[in-house]
């Protein structure tokens, strides 16, 4: 990931729009990038990985350079909890690495995340607001 060279690619052309800011920008450095791998959800998959995968996959993520990693829903399954709680007791999270969680915005499910996240140096929590009345 240190390799990657985002200036090998040129801006598309800018749209011209004197009222807006926005669209005459263009980007001038690398983006950040995030790995949602781990996120299965331990709802989308067939089989969902398990904590030895996870780890497994978190050491590979680790390797290749990203230094932000979604590291699952830890209120919506005992494994994803399990793995957060042990990247955080097993001092597995490098210093410059920092681990986003999701939650859906329901009070219990916060409070298990944050559960799930106590020691850690920092993280990323995105909260979101489901639409869909199965899940309210």
């Amino acid at each position: 990931m240190n390799s990657f060279d985002h200036r090998r690619y040129r801006p598309g052309p800018a749209m011209r729009l004197p009222n807006r800011q926005w669209p005459n920008r263009t980007v001038q450095q690398a983006p950040i990038w995030a790995s949602v791998d781990l996120r299965d959800g331990n709802q989308a998959l067939r089989e969902p990985m398990n904590v030895d995968q996870k780890r497994r996959l978190w050491d590979l993520l680790i390797k290749l350079g990203f230094k932000e990693i979604e590291v699952g829903f830890p209120a919506a399954s005992q494994p994803d909890f399990e793995f957060v709680r042990g990247l955080i007791e097993q001092d597995r999270i490098p210093e410059d690495v920092t681990v986003q969680v999701l939650v859906q915005a329901r009070e219990d499910l916060i409070r298990r995340t944050f559960e799930s996240l106590r020691g850690a140096r920092r993280a990323i929590v995105h909260v979101y607001n489901s639409t869909s009345p199965v899940q309210c």
